[in-house]
């Protein structure tokens, strides 16, 4: 623009002084036939004319041409200009007015060339010499008028075309030899808004003030430019501003800006054509601007129904990163010195699309009437900013964040969540447990506090009427988690879930993850609730995930298992749903050890009481009675044991234990009794549970699980062992 400048100035002297002391239709003449010898382009007018009296001069019809002489670069309809001529006897030049109407410039670039280059290069001198002499001439230019002028920039390199139109400007003075100008600019842009100007310059203090008004610029033609960093289709969007700019010409960083700028109606697609930010409007007002020490100021920056969307492909790249060109992203880990603050910081009822391609099934996400608020805003110094939303037209969120954006080790964030909708979440719940939601809504109450790095946070959940569908088989999911039996389970009378999931850990550990400790936490609640769902029921209630045996060598069970059973059907009842899974386990060695001797003793008994009627004999329990007593280890006992492994043709030594005898002498005979009586405690436990607990019989399955040393389980007592599942899971 600047050589634009100089070279229409050259021009209008040039012209100006040939209408002066050449005879008009003679200037007209060799101007048009030495223009190259003058100015190195061909030059071509209509009418000249002067009056070397008055001081004026007029042209009409004026065109200066490129270098191919055919394509114009330079015209104007009219020129006048008006000298006061006596004032040249006392060296002054004064010119009184000049009216340029009808003008068309165009300025062409490509790279770093424009199409004026070579009268630049025909006027320009090899002299390094500098003029630094005072000039005692006093230079005057008033009343400048530019009417109906035309300006086109087109930019060859980056296919781009600015064109100003309907340019207007009036300078009411310009006393270069005094100490003040005053000038005016106003012009209209092709493709829609004007630009109006105003400077008021002090050459003596060097000290500038400019207004500047832009109305209702269209941002199509910034596509180009764009394009060149950006992967984007196109852009639209219209551009106000009205800015006051003072500061001093000897100083050219430091200044004060104020003022209003305004975009709006304003949409950025995309190079998959989707609309990638659209907003109605975002209004910022300038309260200062310090490029020395990089610090701004804004009195307000306010949005208006902004929109957006952030879409996560399978390839784990994203939209935002695909916006941008390989060659222009760049890592910049250097520390900025930049300081903003913005007084009143407010989005208004902006909309985002959260859209993930990286699950089982894609997950989209409406996010909208977001609201965020802050006052005096800075990422340097401590904020406290309120955000709310809606999640896809149900939940509530709300958010209040206090720190600083650039001190992460010490924040505070609390965030509420109500009746959030589950089932849209369905493909996470796929991606990280298997199973699909079909119903639920949850809300949370999010405290997070963070000191030096330590983080302290506590979430109480409340989930209505949880109800989750059958687990996908063909998904692997990332958690293999009892979910559906725990929430079942955990769901109260009411439809209720309520749950305390706390979250600690140092954030600068390269294990920490908010995700992961959430759902150990999670996990680690559920296969609780899962194994034992009586103890999640009645938090003060003894331990029911086992019920010990205390008398394994007989079929019978004890009121105190009864009792116990008696709770675990009452369960049933609450939660109908569930189905009981109970395994009798029992350690085969120390069980067929106490059969052994037990029947060793009563051997013994029965051989030192031959006189025992047949009404003891045929009662167990009193025969039993009767030969627990027996001493094990008497030496009579041990004569008796050897005398029957001798009639048996069993080997033994003296080494031998009475214990391992009565093993030798009876644990095939009693590991049948052993088996047999396991049966019949199942036995009697289902009739129990089904006939008195009212547990249907497709509720509940009993089984003997008899462990052997060489099975390479443990097992330290005979116990049974209780698993809930529900009766749709496998």
């Amino acid at each position: 623009m600047k050589k634009a400048i100089i070279i229409i100035c050259i021009t209008a002297t040039f012209i100006i002084l040939a209408t002066f002391f050449i005879v008009p239709p003679i200037a007209k003449s060799y101007i048009e036939n030495h223009s190259k010898e003058l100015v190195h382009r061909k030059i071509t007018l209509d009418g000249l004319s002067c009056n070397i009296f008055t001081g004026s001069a007029d042209v009409a019809s004026f065109k200066m041409y490129e270098e191919d002489d055919a394509t114009t670069f330079v015209s104007f309809d009219k020129l006048h200009v008006n000298l006061n001529l006596l004032g040249l006897l006392t060296k002054k030049c004064e010119v009184e007015t000049i009216i340029l109407a009808g003008a068309e410039i165009s300025v062409i670039q490509n790279g770093d060339k424009f199409n004026f280059d070579d009268i630049i290069d025909f006027f320009s001198s090899d002299s390094t010499e500098v003029d630094d002499e005072p000039s005692d001439w006093a230079i005057l230019i008033n009343d400048i008028h530019l009417d109906r002028s035309y300006f086109i920039y087109k930019d060859l390199e980056v296919g781009s075309e600015w064109a100003l139109r309907d340019i207007s400007l009036y300078v009411p003075g310009i006393d270069l030899s005094d100490v003040k100008a005053d000038m005016g600019l106003e012009f209209a842009f092709k493709n829609g808004g004007t630009l109006t100007t105003n400077i008021k310059y002090d050459t003596d203090k060097e000290l500038y003030d400019l207004r500047v008004k832009i109305n209702q610029f269209h941002l199509d033609p910034i596509l180009p430019y764009l394009q060149q960093s950006f992967n984007v289709e196109s852009v639209r969007g219209v551009f106000s501003s009205a800015l006051s700019i003072k500061g001093s010409t000897n100083h050219i960083m430091e200044f004060d800006v104020n003022g209003d700028l305004t975009v709006h109606d304003f949409a950025l697609v995309d190079s998959k054509g989707k609309q990638v930010l659209t907003f109605d409007e975002i209004n910022t007002s300038i309260e200062k601007i310090d490029l020395i020490h990089d610090k701004y100021v804004l009195k307000s920056l306010i949005a208006n129904n902004l929109n957006t969307y952030y879409e996560i492909y399978k390839n784990n790249s994203d939209n935002i990163t695909e916006l941008f060109k390989e060659d222009t992203v760049q890592t910049d880990t250097t520390e900025t010195a930049m300081s903003i603050t913005i007084k009143d910081l407010q989005i208004k009822n902006a909309n985002v699309t959260y859209i993930d391609n990286t699950l089982p099934t894609p997950f989209n996400y409406q996010i909208s009437d977001i609201n965020v608020n802050a006052q005096n805003f800075n990422p340097d110094l401590k904020n406290n900013v309120t955000a709310q939303a809606v999640l896809q037209n149900s939940g509530r969120l709300k958010l209040k964040w206090i720190g600083s954006a650039y001190d992460i080790s010490n924040q505070n964030i609390n965030i509420t969540l109500s009746n959030l909708e589950l089932k849209p979440f369905t493909p996470y719940s796929l991606q990280y447990f298997g199973f699909p939601i079909s119903d639920g809504h949850l809300s949370i109450q999010s405290n997070n506090v963070i000191i030096n790095n330590m983080l302290d946070g506590a979430n109480k959940i409340n989930i209505y009427n949880p109800k989750l569908g059958d687990k996908n088989k063909d998904i692997k999911s990332e958690y293999n988690l009892p979910l559906k039996l725990g929430l079942y389970v955990l769901t109260d009378k009411n439809g209720k879930v309520d749950l305390n999931l706390p979250v600690t850990g140092n954030i600068e550990s390269p294990d920490f993850s908010y995700r992961k400790i959430i759902f150990k936490t999670l996990g680690n609640l559920l296969v609780k609730v899962a194994s034992s769902p009586f103890n999640a029921l009645k938090s003060n209630s003894e331990d029911l995930e086992t019920i010990s045996i205390p008398t394994p060598y007989t079929a019978s069970i004890t009121n105190e298992e009864f009792a116990k059973f008696a709770q675990i059907g009452n369960l049933y009842q609450e939660k109908p749903m569930l189905k009981l899974n109970i395994t009798q386990e029992i350690c085969y060695s120390k069980t067929i050890e106490s059969y052994c001797i037990n029947a060793l003793k009563k051997d013994f008994y029965i051989s030192r009481n031959s006189n025992l009627s047949e009404d003891i004999l045929q009662n167990e329990l009193l025969l039993q009675e009767k030969y627990s007593a027996v001493n094990l280890s008497s030496n009579e006992m041990t004569t008796f044991a050897d005398s029957l492994l001798h009639a048996k043709n069993i080997a033994f030594n003296k080494k031998t234990t009475n214990e391992r005898k009565a093993i030798l002498l009876y644990e095939k005979e009693m590991e049948a009794i052993l088996n047999q009586d396991a049966t019949e405690r199942n036995n009697r436990l289902w009739t129990f549970l089904n006939k008195e607990q009212n547990i249907p019989d497709t509720s509940v399955t009993i089984k003997t699980n008899i462990i052997k040393d060489t099975d390479g389980e443990k097992v330290k007592k005979n116990l049974y062992t209780i698993e809930w599942q529900l009766e749709t899971e496998e």
